[in-house]
This record gives structure tokens, sequence and C-alpha cells, in this order.
């Protein structure tokens, strides 16, 4: 049981850690840090933070993961009739809640990571695996692997145009940007090339 607590304890300190380091990150300029300077800013010694992360990267993506909700789960607690986009919409909402908590700081890691190759590759494999667990979810609910994974596929779409429609524009509400990028994701399969 003391075993629990301390693996308990020691992930709680992990994920403050990496949500100071990310903060940090953000503030400074990805690339204009080291690890060194983190570790010193977050009050903790080189050896420490190594201790809980491989590299700066590691524990910004850290930071990055423990902050999600899991839409699969969100998709499977939906009633019965909902559209696949409309029970993915409506999963994202305690996304929503914590982006409304603190704007600001989620404002500045989205342009942090939408400027750093090596974090958008990292958290594009992330996006694949959510992908597939959101597809999965859908099968599950529609009966239809095929067209679940394709609705899995629109609805990231959806999700990926909603943080780049808010994190432009300093003005926007998060949850008209996600309605709006759903919106638009859905109507895509009706535009027609008129050039």
């Amino acid at each position: 049981m003391s075993t629990d607590v301390r693996d308990r304890s020691r992930e709680i300190l992990r994920a403050e850690l990496a949500d100071a380091a990310a903060d940090y990150c953000a503030e400074h300029g990805f690339d204009s840090v080291t690890a060194d300077d983190i570790a010193h800013a977050i009050g903790v010694s080189r050896a420490t933070f190594f201790r809980y992360f491989g590299s700066k990267e590691d524990a910004v993506i850290t930071a990055i993961r423990s902050g999600r909700v899991s839409l699969a789960d969100g998709v499977r607690s939906q009633p019965a009739g909902v559209t696949a986009l409309a029970a993915v919409r409506a999963a994202i909402t305690p996304t929503i809640d914590a982006v409304r908590a603190d704007p600001d700081r989620l404002r500045a890691r989205l342009l942090m990571i939408s400027t750093v190759d090596g974090l958008r590759a990292r958290l594009s494999l992330d996006r694949a695996t959510s992908r597939d667990g959101l597809g999965a979810a859908l099968a599950e609910r529609t009966g239809d692997p095929d067209a679940a994974m394709a609705a899995a596929g629109a609805a990231m779409a959806a999700i990926d145009l909603a943080w780049i429609l808010w994190a432009r524009n300093t003005d926007a509400d998060i949850a008209a940007e996600f309605d709006r990028a759903f919106a638009l994701v859905g109507a895509a399969a009706e535009l027609r090339l008129e050039r």
C-alpha cells in the first residue's frame, strides 16, 4: 500500500513539474532555454529534473498529455441517436471548461507547440493514437468500423482546426471555435470547386 501512495505522489509531483516546465518554456521560448534553465526556474536540481524527464521535450509533452480528456470515454457516455461528430463535440466539453479556466496559459502552450517541429512531431503520434481510440469507440457505438474511422478522422480534423482558429484570435471563445470547426468539417464534404 505504501508503494501505491509513493507512486501516486511521484506522478503528482511529475505532473506539477511538467506543468511548470511547460509554462517556463512557453514564456521564455522553447528553443531559448536548456533543461538546466528549466530545472533552476522550477526549483529543482538538474538531477531531479532528469529523474522525472529524459529531456525538456519530455517535460512539455508530459504536461500536454496530463491535461487531456479521453474522447473515446466521452463518446461512450453519449446517448444513442446523436451523430458521431455531435458525440465527439459533446465529449470535448471538459477540455473547453479547462481552457476557459486558464486561456492565456493554454494559448501560450499552443503557440509554442506550433513553432517547435519536435513537439509537433511527437504530438502527431499522440493524435494518431487518439484517433484510433476514438474510431474504436465510435465503432462500438455504430457497428460500422470503416465509417467510424472516417468519423474519427473528421472529428480530429475539426479539433485541430478549432485549436488553430482559437489560437490566432485572442478574442475568440473556445466553445464557439469548436462549434465553428465541427460545422466547417461537417460541411466540407459538400464543398464544391468553382474555378
